[in-house]
């Protein structure tokens, strides 16, 4: 949910339009939210390829996200691994869906894997005037996400197992989980 004047809500909303990279792939449409249009991927990381780093890759942005150095500094990362490092998804959002209200744009949409936490917190960043609420779960990972980001800043960010109501509340089979 992004909360907010609705001439900013509106400019906001524009400049989220976008597709992701094709890693040669084909032609993608544009949508009405791509992590990308905001944080886009370097050349260099679209030209190196999707995968070409494989696990290794991956392992570097463990390594990076919990402060670690980067044993390949001077190899950019594969797309899958910068796309994860900075949007916190391995790919784009999909099955988007924007609800506009006074005041209010309620985005929904799926993600790979995990929450788009650095993405939410790069866009809360460049929108100061807005406040951002990110919800998300990911019961694979046992993982669910509540994030606000006010005035540029995160002010709220609870990582954690779900409980079997938020199971329940998400649609999810708690005797199947």
């Amino acid at each position: 949910m992004v909360t907010g004047a609705d001439d900013a809500l509106g400019a906001w909303r524009a400049a989220q339009r976008g597709v992701a990279p094709t890693y040669d792939r084909g032609p993608v449409a544009a949508q009405s939210l791509s992590f990308a249009a905001q944080v886009p991927v370097p050349p260099e990381v679209v030209a190196r390829g999707y995968h070409a780093g494989g696990l290794g890759d991956l392992q570097r942005v463990v390594s990076l996200q919990s402060g670690g150095v980067d044993p390949l500094p001077g190899v950019p990362l594969d797309g899958a691994a910068w796309q994860t490092m900075h949007w916190g998804s391995s790919r784009d959002a999909a099955d988007v869906e924007v609800v506009a209200e006074p005041g209010v744009l309620t985005v929904t949409f799926s993600s790979a894997w995990s929450a788009p936490v650095p993405w939410l917190e790069t866009v809360g960043a460049l929108w100061p005037d807005l406040t951002f609420e990110l919800w998300g779960i990911e019961p694979g990972n046992e993982l669910f996400v509540h994030a606000r980001v006010e005035g540029g800043r995160v002010v709220l960010m609870d990582e954690r197992a779900p409980t079997p109501e938020e199971l329940l509340a998400w649609g999810y089979d708690v005797d199947e989980m």
